[in-house]
């Protein structure tokens, strides 16, 4: 088993890294290459920046993200629920607060849906009024 610190996030295998640098530099060099033939200097500027952001690359030997802070982020992620800042009160207003929020967005699509199919039956009836109208005149007049 390897030696991972607990509460660390496992190192993603080092060949997956080598294989991503690999089709980066492909990419990168390839696309500089082909906008500095058509575009010239936009096509330099282009290769300057993969340039700068090559020495951005994650490195090897330590990983350069950490999955469980990029999971406070993620959007209904429920273990950011479950987290305590340390303030009872804070956490009670934080938490009644989000289910208010989380009911008027509720609310508000339900009104939007409404909204749509008000839009879409006014829009239908106007087409229905329409052919009926045009239909009208092709009979006077024929």
């Amino acid at each position: 088993m390897p030696d991972v610190a607990p509460n660390h996030p496992a190192r993603p295998s080092v060949g997956l890294q080598i294989i991503t640098t690999i089709f980066y530099a492909g990419f990168a060099i390839s696309t500089a290459i082909v906008a500095m033939v058509f575009f010239g200097i936009l096509g330099l500027a282009l290769a300057i920046a993969y340039a700068y952001f090559w020495t951005r690359l994650p490195s090897l030997a330590t990983p350069s993200y950490a999955p469980e802070t990029l999971a406070d982020w993620a959007p209904n992620a429920p273990q950011s629920a479950a987290k305590s800042s340390g303030n009872a009160s804070f956490d009670a207003y934080r938490d009644a607060l989000m289910t208010r929020l989380e009911e008027e967005q509720t609310n508000f699509e339900g009104f939007l849906g409404r909204l749509r199919d008000a839009k879409d039956k006014a829009e239908f009836d106007q087409f229905l009024d329409d052919r009926a109208q045009s239909r009208r005149l092709s009979q006077a007049t024929g």
